[in-house]
């Protein structure tokens, strides 16, 4: 990869390549999972499931669905992490399985649309809050938002170190905050009148249709259990680690989203629920007035930057390893020589995030773009087990020390409702997710003709910590 030149003595020699680190202990690379699966969605989702399915048990059954399916790609995925502990995470898993061209579609997807609007959409709900919280104006959402992304790119900028440890406090404020939620939500009387709202639309009986489009909300709030994967390069004894970060990091969040949805019904009903789309600000305020809601707010603005952030700093890696590997513009694989971090490929991330969030309306207006492409990867990476399984029996590689639980079901359910739900969700949602796909499917063409006009770069390799 690049190299340093130091001058001794008069003479130009070549210094030791600049290495990407293994620096993030497991409490840091548990914190990238829980902190960015767990942003705005639980303070925004439970409200656009209730919307679509009546009632508290088939509303929590859904949740339940969404963590076995979040369970099942994390049991895959941490067999294939520990296979393969190389900084890039899907990229690395694709494209060792399927190919250059697979590998290069996802991380162009990653760099053009998926970490982009992710960063976006996660901002965009920090700002929201954030405003409130100071009494400031609409107009400064914009101007708040891309602060924090500029900020949050900046502390990434300086170190992973400094990166991991603002995802730890960050994530660490968020789940006390919510677990505080939830033992007011039981322990104390509803002493306040209900925030007056219009009545909620009346849900139809029970279809899969509107089972699928709950789900599209549910993924969402699931969605980080890849992360840590793309940091896997700089984790210490990732072999260790990155089972016990992606797994339990995910059943950590599964038991936080049961719980907390539990609460709101507890406080709200299912009318309310349905009714109010600040689900988690409508039950505090049922609790503890006005200030207990501006305290919710507070914490929905701490959850989204900490989130931000972890999404700030897993990105570039799949960028930095593609260019690595020859497949996009060389300068992108550099690091920055004293800090060993991504530069090129942070600072783009945050200028396209930007971009985003100053092209979106808000929230709703920039999502529907990543959730249906990003779980078509997730859904392609779990069929890399299989290739993976197949080398080993060939001989081709050695098996690695974790193996997924019960190998094939967790897999085949995760490929085939994943499957079921992608299609029902381009079938019944907007635009969005079309466009989304088709900007992916766009790398195809553009892989071709990279590869035509740099032939020969498909091959190479990462000198980078892997």
């Amino acid at each position: 990869m690049n190299e340093r030149t130091a001058l001794r003595s008069g003479a130009t020699t070549p210094a030791e390549p600049i290495e990407l680190k293994r620096q993030i202990g497991l409490y840091a690379a548990t914190a990238i999972t829980v902190g960015n699966i767990i942003g705005s969605g639980i303070f925004r989702s439970p409200h656009s499931v209730a919307q679509h399915l009546s009632g508290f048990w088939i509303v929590l059954a859904a949740w339940v669905v969404g963590g076995v399916l979040s369970i099942c790609g994390s049991l895959v995925l941490a067999e294939l992490a520990v296979a393969s502990p190389k900084t890039g995470g899907l990229y690395v898993f694709i494209r060792e399985s399927f190919g250059d061209a697979f590998g290069f579609v996802f991380g162009w997807a990653n760099l053009w649309v998926i970490k982009p609007t992710v960063i976006a959409s996660i901002t965009s709900v920090f700002a929201l809050y954030f405003c409130q919280v100071l009494h400031l104006p609409k107009s400064a959402e914009f101007p708040s938002g891309a602060a924090a992304i500029l900020v949050l790119t900046f502390i990434n900028w300086l170190g992973a170190k400094e990166g991991a440890g603002t995802q730890s406090l960050f994530t660490t404020l968020k789940v006390v905050g919510i677990a505080m939620l939830c033992v007011a939500a039981f322990a104390l009387p509803t002493s306040h009148a209900a925030t007056p709202v219009a009545a909620a639309a009346p849900v139809a009986a029970f279809s899969f249709g509107a089972f699928a489009v709950a789900m599209i909300s549910i993924l969402f709030a699931y969605d980080g259990w890849t992360d840590s994967t793309y940091v896997a390069g700089e984790i210490v004894e990732p072999k260790r680690t990155l089972p016990i970060a992606i797994v339990w990091g995910t059943w950590l969040v599964i038991a936080v989203y049961v719980l907390t949805n539990i609460a709101y019904y507890h406080v709200l009903g299912a009318d309310g629920v349905a009714r109010y789309e600040a689900v988690g600000s409508e039950t505090i305020h049922r609790l503890m007035g006005d200030w207990g809601a501006r305290a919710l707010a507070v914490l929905v603005a701490v959850s989204t930057f900490g989130t931000t952030n972890g999404a700030i700093l897993t990105g570039p890696r799949v960028t930095q390893a593609m260019a690595a590997d020859g497949l996009l513009w060389k300068p992108l694989a550099r690091l920055d020589p004293r800090r060993g971090t991504p530069s090129l490929a942070l600072w783009i991330q945050g200028v396209l995030s930007c971009v985003w969030l100053w092209c979106a309306s808000g929230f709703e207006d920039v999502s529907g773009w990543f959730v249906t492409t990003s779980w078509a990867f997730y859904a392609l990476t779990t069929a890399a087990l299989f290739v993976q399984r197949r080398k080993e029996s060939r001989g081709g590689i050695a098996a690695p020390s974790y193996r997924t639980p019960f190998f094939p079901f967790p897999a085949l359910l995760f490929i085939v409702a994943t499957a079921m739900i992608i299609v029902s969700d381009l079938h019944d949602s907007g635009w969005k997710a079309w466009a989304g796909v088709g900007i992916a499917a766009l790398g195809f063409p553009v892989y071709f003709v990279w590869k035509g006009r740099r032939p020969g770069t498909g091959g190479g390799g990462r000198t980078a910590a892997a």
